[in-house]
This record gives structure tokens, sequence and C-alpha cells, in this order.
């Protein structure tokens, strides 16, 4: 898998003809304002986001131009993210988002849940993390830190929402996200493989195959 420009151009000429980035700023105005204390607790990691999304962000990093603030910001996290936690590649040295105006929906929902929820997703995430751990023990020979493993973004108590929002308003969001992805799909722009994937993977695969980001992330976890 790889990001090449070909596929940015088509992406681009795509955003503009179906007027996506108007659809998905329409998407995120259904999400409740809300606020917050700004401790940055919670970002501590690079989240998934929908292709519509990163495209979003990558246009804004391009407009500014921070790509190159930004590459160096994803390699270290990338490349690192199996040794030691890595904090969001995105935050600023005070707590502010370089990308705030065009965060994710991820970022956008965050203090949304209930505590339940949150525990819920924190388990689903623990499981991942054990079978990932597995994985490189049986194929490498090598675990991951426990650091990495069992990192938990604790229920935010601060963050105070204008209104709730029910996990079925949450799904709704979501199925329109995918609804913009699939409109990428259907003109064979978007691989299905590379659908929802981390904020740090879309950008390394600008610059890296997937085959070559992997190999290099393999040997910093098995050598140091």
């Amino acid at each position: 898998m790889e990001i090449t420009e070909n596929m940015i151009e088509k992406s681009r000429s795509l955003l503009k003809t179906n007027n996506l980035i108007s659809n998905l700023n329409k998407v995120y105005e259904e999400i409740p304002n809300g606020k917050c204390n700004g401790c940055a607790k919670c970002c501590v990691e690079s989240v998934h986001s929908f292709y519509v999304e990163f495209l979003n962000i990558y246009e804004y990093v391009q407009k500014n131009d921070l790509y190159d603030n930004v590459m160096e910001r994803v390699e270290k996290h990338y490349f690192n993210e199996l040794v030691t936690k890595q904090a969001c590649p995105f935050l600023n040295v005070d707590n502010t988002c370089l990308i705030y105006e065009v965060r994710p929906y991820v970022c956008r929902l965050f203090g949304h849940s209930t505590r339940a929820e949150h525990e819920v997703n924190y388990d689903n995430i623990l499981a991942q993390n054990l079978d990932a751990d597995a994985y490189f023990f049986e194929t490498y020979g090598t675990h991951l830190n426990d650091e990495v493993i069992y990192h938990k973004i604790d229920y935010c108590e601060a963050f105070k929402a204008e209104k709730p929002i029910s996990q079925n308003e949450k799904l709704d969001l979501i199925d329109k996200l995918f609804m913009l992805d699939t409109e990428f799909l259907m003109e064979d722009i978007l691989p299905e493989e590379m659908l929802n994937m981390s904020i740090t993977n879309w950008f390394i695969y600008t610059k890296y195959t997937e085959e070559e980001a992997s190999r290099m992330r393999i040997n910093k976890l098995i050598n140091g």
C-alpha cells in the first residue's frame, strides 16, 4: 500500500466535484461542542481516521507549509510506537494541536463517552495490543513493552459537553463518514484494505510503501 501523487490528484478532483469537504464539515457540525481544560492527557496516540479526513488534514498541512514538520513528527511516532508509548505526533509542546481546525472525528468525540463506553473501548484496545504482542513474539521472538501494551487513557472528568450524544448518534456519524469514503472506493481511488487507518499511517504511506515502512519499524523493535 502507498499513497501516490496520482492518487492524491484524483482524490483532490473528487473532493471538489462532489463537495466532500463541505459534507465532512456538516458531519463535524453534528458533534456537540464542549469545554476542555487543555490537559492533553487524551493526546497520547495516533488516532484512526477516514480517508476523507486524512485528505482534509493533508490539504491543510500543504496549504500551511507544514508537510516537512509533520513528516518529521510522524516518522518519529511510527518507527518508535512499538518500542515506547508515543504522544500524538500533532501535539505541540504547549499542549495545543497542530491541526486543531481539521482534527478528525475521534478527537472531536473524545469526552462524549460514558465511563462504561470508555472502559469497553479500552478493553477492546487492550485485546488488540495483546494479540499484537503475541504475533510479534511468535513471528520475531520479541515482546512489546508493557508500557505500549497496557497504556490507558484515563476517563476524562474535566470535559463538559454542551449536550449529550447517544451511542446510536455516534454510530450514525461514523456511517456518514464511511459513505464519504465509499465515493473514493467507487472511483477505484482508494483500495478497500486502506479504510480507516491511523493518521500516522496515512502520512507514512505518502513517503514509504507499506512494505518499506513495516520493515523499518520491525527492525527498530528488534534492534532498538
